[in-house]
This record gives C-alpha cells, sequence and structure tokens, in this order.
C-alpha cells in the first residue's frame, strides 16, 4: 500500500515540475469558474508558507532532542503538499489571464511548480525510508523554492520595494523636481500634459513595475488596454471613463485613485483629463497655444509644479 501511494506521489511531484511547460499567458477562460477560482489564489498562497514554518519548527525541535510526533509532522507534510498544490493550481488560472510581466511570471511558476513538486517526492521518500537527512534536505529545498517564487511573485503584485525609496525623490540640483516641461507651440496634450500628470500620479502603482488591477497608464497603448476591469477610458465619454470616476471619488473612498497617502491630483489636472478624453482621448493631437480651451490654460504658465519638492529633512540638535 505505502508503494503505491510513494508511486502516486511522484506522479504528482512529476507532473507539477513539468506543468509550466503547458502554461500560455493570456488564454480566455474556457468557464466562468475559471476566474473565480483563480481569484483566491492571494489568500491561498499563505498557506504553504505558514505550514512550512510550522514544519521548519517541528524538525528544528527535533533535531534538539526533544521528541516530537512523528504523526503529526506527517500530517503537516500533507497539508504542506495539498496546500502547495491548491496555490500552485489557482497561481496557474490567475497566470493565464495574462497582464503580468512575462519573466516574472515565468520565473514565479517554475519555482512554485518546483516548490510542489518536492513537496510531494518529500511525502514519497517518507513512505518508503524515514530518513531524517532526506527530511531536512527537503526543508531546505523547500525554503530556498519558496524564496525564489516569493521573489518575483512581490514584483509582479507589489513592484520593486526600492522604487519608491525616498533616496529616489529628492529635488534635483536644478531645483525643477515636479515641474511639467515648458509646453511648444503647437504642443501635444497627450505626451506633454496628460501623460506627464500620469507619470507623475499615477504610474507609481499602475506602471511597469507595479501594475495595480493588471493596470498600466505608463503608455497609451496600456491605457486604452484597460486592466481587470476593462477599459478605463471611452474616448469621447469622459462621464463613462473609469479612469475619471476613479479620480472624482472621495478622498476617503477605497476605490479613490490614488490612495489617500499619495500625492492627488488637482482639480485642474482632472478637468483636463477629463477634457482630453472628451476630445477622443487622442495621442496624436496638435494645438496651437492662442487656440488651447479653458480646461489646458493652466498648464500654459511657465513652471506649473506637478509634484511638490519633498520637506527637507528636520535637523537635530545634540
Amino acid at each position: 500500500m505505502n508503494r503505491f501511494r510513494a508511486f502516486a506521489y511522484i506522479l504528482l511531484a512529476i507532473l507539477f515540475a513539468a506543468a509550466p511547460l503547458l502554461f500560455e499567458a493570456g488564454e480566455t477562460a474556457s468557464s466562468p469558474w475559471t476566474p473565480f477560482i483563480a481569484s483566491f489564489h492571494p489568500l491561498v498562497l499563505h498557506l504553504p508558507i505558514g505550514l512550512l514554518v510550522a514544519q521548519l519548527s517541528l524538525e528544528l525541535i527535533n533535531l534538539l532532542g526533544k521528541r516530537t510526533d512523528l504523526g503529526v509532522r506527517n500530517f503537516i507534510w500533507h497539508l504542506t503538499a495539498l496546500s502547495a498544490t491548491l496555490s500552485f493550481a489557482t497561481g496557474y488560472l490567475l497566470g493565464e489571464e495574462g497582464g503580468y510581466e512575462q519573466e516574472l511570471l515565468s520565473n514565479h511558476l517554475w519555482a512554485a511548480g518546483i516548490f510542489t513538486s518536492i513537496c510531494w517526492s518529500t511525502l514519497a521518500i517518507n513512505l518508503l525510508k524515514r530518513h531524517g537527512l532526506l527530511r531536512l534536505l527537503s526543508l531546505a529545498a523547500l525554503t530556498v523554492s519558496l524564496v525564489l517564487a516569493s521573489h518575483p511573485g512581490g514584483l509582479m503584485v507589489h513592484g520593486d520595494p526600492f522604487a519608491n525609496a525616498p533616496w529616489k525623490k529628492k529635488a534635483s540640483p536644478e531645483d525643477n523636481y515636479g515641474l511639467l516641461a515648458e509646453l511648444g507651440d503647437p504642443f501635444n496634450p497627450y505626451t506633454d500634459i496628460v501623460q506627464p500628470i500620469l507619470d507623475a500620479k499615477c504610474v507609481s502603482c499602475h506602471g511597469e513595475e507595479k501594475k495595480k488591477g493588471k493596470l498600466r497608464l505608463d503608455s497609451f497603448e496600456a491605457m486604452m488596454r484597460g486592466g481587470d476591469f476593462g477599459a478605463c477610458v471611452e474616448p469621447g465619454d469622459s462621464y463613462n471613463s473609469l479612469l475619471v470616476e476613479l479620480l472624482e471619488y472621495p478622498i476617503d473612498d477605497e476605490d479613490h485613485m490614488p490612495p489617500e497617502d499619495e500625492p492627488q491630483l488637482t482639480q485642474a489636472e482632472i478637468d483636463l483629463i477629463k477634457w482630453w478624453i472628451d476630445s477622443g482621448a487622442q495621442e496624436d493631437q496638435s494645438i496651437a497655444r492662442a487656440e488651447a480651451p479653458a480646461p489646458v490654460l493652466p498648464f500654459l504658465v511657465p513652471n506649473y509644479r506637478l509634484l511638490e519638492k519633498p520637506a527637507p529633512a528636520a535637523e537635530t540638535n545634540e
């Protein structure tokens, strides 16, 4: 019986190690259940992490000479393998929806597959031969593969933790921090005003490194593509554009964009974006300064500041 179970575990280990070979991002969901199941990935992905910590703790206690129940340890091994399987499956489905940087997604998927594979192969080893050294080697391999899976996963969801480091937001020596470049004559409303506003106040959460809701606002193409909730800009109709709706939510609303603790768009900047959308949301548009409509006029003033300069660090007197 044990040999049969061990054989089944080895087959599962091979399956999960090879599963990333079959992966294709951007596939259309074949069932409405697919995105529903995939949405549970952020919840279940933490289960194998906690169980692995518990397993490491029990093995360490056992090494220190304080015997722990073998049945309890094997039970946790099974829970770890099952939770890893659930996490891998939901993550696999979530990744198929697309919207993630391909290299990070591939690295995350392969490391997660290896982690799940090691879980099942360790169960097989434990059934065939109870060897403390093999269990410890398995735990070490699981820890390494978990770190390798967590790093690209964190980058995909939360972005580079150093991207918003304080030293990257210091004013430049030329004192041009946060200033909108002076508009030419003629000028392009999108490239000269709209995109700089988005770069200053939206792209930190909706850019290449971090894309909340799978929405990127760092390029015209990405903005028009939209995110999890579909298109965020309806050319010619700012009233029904999700981008404007989120900007105009009350600041204490959890759906308001940007978040309350981030630099906010001014009313003039929101009005400018609404005017641009109502005008057709064009990427290539040329307007003479003398013909600029009212929503554009505030940005014709030299040295329009998109971001306030950081306050100088307080000096402490010893």
